[in-house]
């Protein structure tokens, strides 16, 4: 099965995607012509799909890139899969940089798949702009192309890639309140396996872990804005201002007032 090659000049023709869910162990994929590529990423079960060449089961966790042509279900599929029809178009000119990625292969690291999944559908819903969407697919493409280079994934174990997206995820979600459950429920494991992996690894909780990122971003507030003391506690979770004062008092050894008296904030010019 050859490989499907894409210019990284050109980029892709996005055309529309999604994500389904088949609701009963009898359902077949339907018989159609496909005009276009398309991409499928199982997420859980098993999808029985065939081209006028070959019948292809894509597990959990496996990709499948089919071509413009004759497309139907071989088998019934009890299945979930992300969806990406896209276009794919060359320049034909000198040079030209291109990746090869497989038809058929494994995600490694789901997760990142489906953040790439999510800023797609943000920003088609958001913006409506075929340039944009061409690029966020693009990026899909790209992470399937990177987890598959060898070398590349193998210097950093699976627990590596996991802390620190857990890392990444806080930092960016700083200015709202973020608990121990909430990480669980967006990565999909237990709050005590998270916790304990975390541990192990960074030997801090991942409650201290939390605790230190949003008194960092707390610091920030108060130093670099004029929202009152209590519209940052709320704003992190806090009951109240002096539940915040204690917390904060307790991290850095003095209150929320005396660190903003301490620090002069940034100056800002306007027209």
């Amino acid at each position: 099965m050859e490989d499907i090659t894409i210019s990284t000049a050109a980029q892709i023709g996005y055309k529309y995607n999604g994500l389904f869910e088949s609701n009963s162990p009898d359902w077949i994929h339907m018989t159609r012509i496909l005009q276009e590529y398309q991409l499928i990423i199982v997420t859980d079960g098993t999808l029985h799909i065939a081209d006028s060449e070959t019948d292809y089961t894509v597990n959990r966790n496996e990709f499948l890139i089919m071509k413009p042509g004759y497309q139907y279900g071989s088998a019934p599929s009890l299945c979930s899969f992300y969806w990406l029809h896209f276009e794919c178009p060359m320049l034909h000119i000198e040079n030209e940089p291109v990746i090869s990625i497989p038809r058929q292969g494994s995600i490694s690291f789901m997760n990142r798949i489906t953040s790439t999944f999510s800023q797609l559908n943000d920003v088609d819903f958001t913006y409506h702009d075929k340039r944009t969407n061409n690029f966020y697919a693009m990026n899909i493409l790209l992470e399937i192309y990177n987890q598959l280079q060898e070398g590349l994934v193998s210097q950093h174990s699976f627990k590596d890639y996991l802390l620190q997206n857990i890392k990444n995820y806080i930092k960016w979600n700083q200015a709202y309140h973020i608990t121990v459950a909430d990480l669980a429920e967006h990565f999909g494991y237990h709050p005590k396996y998270l916790s304990s992996l975390f541990r192990k690894e960074t030997g801090m909780t991942l409650k201290q872990y939390l605790i230190n990122e949003t008194m960092e971003y707390a610091k920030v507030e108060l130093y670099n804005s004029n929202r009152t003391i209590l519209s940052i506690a709320l704003s992190l979770g806090f009951c109240d201002g002096h539940a915040f004062s204690y917390a904060f008092k307790h991290h850095t050894g003095i209150t929320p007032t005396e660190y903003r008296n301490s620090h002069h904030p940034i100056f800002r010019n306007s027209d």
